[in-house]
């Protein structure tokens, strides 16, 4: 009989990056720390893409995230899903909502991580 093998007990890069980005990027209302945050975990030409537009680098980057915080005060991302991942490739469900209040909506973000930074980052809204 073979005895199972455990895989890696390490947070997986991609599953760190995400939490990172959510709790120190898209959930960080102060902009000199959510532009440290963003060059500790992006990439220099990062590319991000949703339904609305493609922007590249981390000062556009940087520009998208304080104007969709603009859109929701107050209003937080939560993940919403265990990470998952192959490769260079990661993904996670996420909410955004009121702190402990019924999510208002959803989505999946999906990222592709060079040198230890998302080069890549796609985000798709649920219906």
């Amino acid at each position: 009989m073979t005895e199972p093998v455990e895989g890696p007990t390490e947070t997986p890069v991609g599953a760190d990056l995400l939490d990172r980005m959510l709790q120190s990027v898209f959930n960080e209302p102060d902009e000199a720390r959510r532009a440290s945050a963003i060059a500790a975990v992006f990439a220099d030409d990062v590319v991000f893409t949703d339904a609305e537009m493609t922007t590249t680098g981390r000062t556009e980057l940087g520009a998208r995230v304080t104007a969709l915080l603009a859109q929701g005060p107050g209003l937080v991302f939560s993940p919403a899903g265990p990470f998952r991942g192959v490769a260079s490739l990661g993904l996670r469900p996420w909410r955004l909502g009121p702190p402990g209040a019924e999510p208002v909506l959803g989505g999946l973000d999906v990222i592709e991580v060079v040198d230890g930074r998302i080069a890549k980052l796609w985000t798709m809204l649920d219906d």
